[in-house]
């Protein structure tokens, strides 16, 4: 529809949309005056077109224009709906937004209600196929636009930071700012009591071992104020104010101004726009500080959670794991997430954590104060209970026996046919069977061969089960969280949780399938030693494995 009298000879119901950033303001052109004064002049000029407007239909926003979150906008999108309006009308099309994909979004708002869009300054109405094409243009001029003024921004503060310039939004506690005295811009000069509490707050994280949340209270206790020129000069020390100074590598003398290229990448270290600061603490001292809230994260990740990756919801359609987290009540458990599958929801199953860590814990330590069980049950599963050392070098003997009157007989076989008892043909033929008998031999040996080193494994093996068995046995009491972990992660696969409605109560199986590597038991010895983790390179390869189903309890 096209707003001109020979269309549509009817009054047309004309909303009126402004509005502007703010630094948009005070551009000519661009002011809230401006727009209205030349929108409703548009609209007095031209009477041909059966514009109307009222006072309520006129929606003002003072707000960015790749924000659609915007009260005047919303306001106005709201009339669209209830067919208040028959127009919305503008200055210019960028007013309404900047984002291509916001503007086709309210286009088709406007679209599906019957309402059209006019535009001053480009002069069109974006109704029909073509007037979409048109629209289409003059979004992706108007976010190119955009993308310009916002790469010249950032060329403008790259080039500001290779003056020196600290060109953050706010400025870092242990700073104020000073005018660049070799052109414009500020650099950073540090406060020497702020710098002191800086000091103090990265001793108590590396040599106090104190948290964010104990270092935030430590320095409330002592009426520490917030810092004369951050953003919150007012109210009291949080943890994430904490974490931020403890994680801001400014304080080392480096500031980072810029480290992305324009698709807002992250370029190589070597490319990075960096600007010296005055500097408040030493880079060691950075460096512990930052190991240390490593540690403390994994710690708080895993320290209460023996099981993390093991336990398996086997009692729905697609099996899911469980995760450790903490719960509203207090203490933790395992919970599997709810999901919809097939049209059927399935809600949230959680298990408090301690009841199974400590029935698969002592499960597994009665496990071990008989190590035999282990690589007896390692031995029945692979092989035969007939077949002994004794009998498995009997039948080695037998196929290496077999292996050269083969060997014989194809000699016999050659002599033959050089005489003439044999033609090439049945010599041939002979041969050939001679082989497809050899290949079998040598597949039997093989495989009695490696059931012979299985063995040989397994035998060497106890001895060093015996040994940890007793190690274990000695420090149980004493084993850290870690010390379990690892030995959990050594032993148990896996376990497998079905749940099921017995007498309208929900019933708990756990079942625990047990692993092991007999291979690196003196490692894992040395784990205990040493206390630390297993690395990746170290952890046992899958095709190594070898399972043992555990025992099944209920909960």
């Amino acid at each position: 529809m096209h707003l001109n009298i020979q269309d549509n000879p009817t009054e047309i119901r004309t909303a009126i949309y402004i509005r502007v950033s703010t630094q948009e303001q005070k551009i000519d052109g661009y002011g809230l005056e401006s727009q209205e004064n030349r929108l409703l002049e548009y609209i007095k000029l031209n009477k041909s077109q059966n514009f109307i407007t009222k006072k309520e239909w006129m929606f003002v926003d003072t707000h960015t224009g790749s924000d659609l979150n915007r009260e005047g906008l919303n306001k106005m999108l709201e009339i669209v709906k209830k067919k208040e309006i028959d127009a919305v009308l503008v200055w210019k099309i960028d007013r309404l937004s900047r984002n291509l994909s916001h503007l086709m979004d309210i286009f088709e708002n406007l679209e599906k209600n019957n309402v059209s869009f006019k535009s001053i300054q480009e002069n069109i109405d974006f109704r029909g196929p073509i007037g979409k094409l048109v629209f289409q243009v003059f979004g992706a001029i108007a976010q190119f636009e955009r993308e310009l003024i916002k790469g010249r921004t950032v060329a403008g503060r790259i080039t500001s930071a290779e003056m020196g310039n600290y060109t953050g939004s706010s400025i870092p506690y242990g700073y104020k700012p000073v005018y660049n005295k070799n052109g414009r811009g500020k650099k950073l000069e540090i406060i020497p009591k702020e710098k002191e509490w800086i000091n103090q707050i990265f001793d108590w994280c590396v040599f106090n071992h104190l948290g964010f949340g104990q270092i935030a209270s430590e320095l409330n206790k002592l009426n520490v104020p917030l810092g004369q020129h951050s953003i919150a000069k007012k109210g009291k020390w949080t943890t994430d104010l904490i974490r931020k100074i403890l994680h801001n590598n400014i304080y080392t003398g480096i500031y980072t101004a810029n480290n992305k290229d324009d698709l807002g990448r992250l370029l190589p270290e070597e490319k990075w726009t960096n600007v010296k600061v005055p500097q408040c603490i030493n880079t060691f001292i950075f460096s512990q500080a930052q190991i240390k809230m490593r540690e403390k994260k994994s710690n708080l990740t895993n320290q209460n959670y023996l099981l993390s990756g093991k336990i398996i919801d086997i009692s729905i359609p697609k099996p899911k794991t469980f995760v450790g987290c903490k719960r509203t009540k207090g203490g933790f458990s395992y919970r599997r997430k709810q999901f919809d599958s097939d049209g059927i929801h399935y809600p949230v199953f959680e298990i408090p954590a301690k009841v199974l860590d400590d029935y698969v814990w002592e499960r597994l330590s009665s496990v071990l104060k008989k190590p035999e069980i282990i690589y007896e049950k390692l031995w029945e599963r692979k092989n035969s209970k007939d077949q002994s050392i004794l009998n498995l070098k009997d039948q080695l003997e037998s196929l290496e026996s077999k292996d050269r009157q083969l060997e014989n007989e194809s000699k016999r076989i050659e002599k033959a046919y050089e005489t003439g008892v044999y033609s090439e043909e049945k010599l041939k033929e002979k041969m050939m069977d001679i082989e497809k008998e050899k290949s079998l031999v040598k597949e039997s040996q093989e495989i009695v061969q490696s059931k012979l080193i299985f063995i040989s494994q397994i035998e060497k093996s106890s001895n060093n089960y015996k040994a940890f068995s007793a190690q274990l046995q000695s420090r149980k009491e004493s084993l850290t969280i870690k010390q379990k972990k690892i030995i959990i992660d050594f032993f148990i696969d896996r376990i497998n949780i079905d749940r099921s409605i017995v007498e309208g109560k929900s019933q708990i199986d756990a079942t625990i399938h047990f692993r092991s590597n007999p291979e690196r038991l003196p490692q894992l010895l040395d784990e205990g030693r040493t206390n630390s983790p297993l690395s990746e390179d170290k952890k046992h390869k899958k095709s190594s494995k070898k399972y043992i189903t555990g025992a099944t309890t209920r909960i």
